[in-house]
């Protein structure tokens, strides 16, 4: 019993001080972004990732943008000439360039872990 609260209080003190960590980028003029890792600052729980579409004249440019969001509303929008999309996610660089939201490994493992202590 000591052992499983030990394990639980480690558990909490680890991510007690976690910071969440974001691709960040901003587009240039012809709508490609270089992203880099930042470390959002406190208050900033979301990684954000937003696209804007245009078309004109039978081509679409396409502006990406990523960052730290401390607030951060999913969705699609239409606008004049095109689109805007925002896709949110909390947990670290899950705003890549693949869309493919990666999740914390103490969190996948932490119900496994438990499972065996418990027994």
């Amino acid at each position: 019993m000591d052992l499983q609260i030990s394990v639980v209080l480690l558990f909490v003190f680890l991510t007690g001080g976690y910071s969440l960590k974001c691709y960040s980028c901003l587009p240039d003029s012809t709508g490609s972004c270089k992203a880099q890792v930042e470390t959002c600052p406190a208050g900033f729980s979301k990684c954000a990732s937003s696209v804007v579409e245009q078309s004109d004249a039978g081509s679409t440019k396409v502006f990406i943008t990523k960052a730290c969001a401390n607030q951060c509303k999913p969705g699609t929008q239409q606008i004049d000439g095109g689109s805007f999309s925002v896709q949110c996610c909390d947990t670290d660089l899950c705003n890549a360039a693949d869309g493919m939201y990666k999740g914390s490994l103490i969190l996948l493992f932490s119900p496994l872990l438990f499972y065996f202590l418990c027994q």
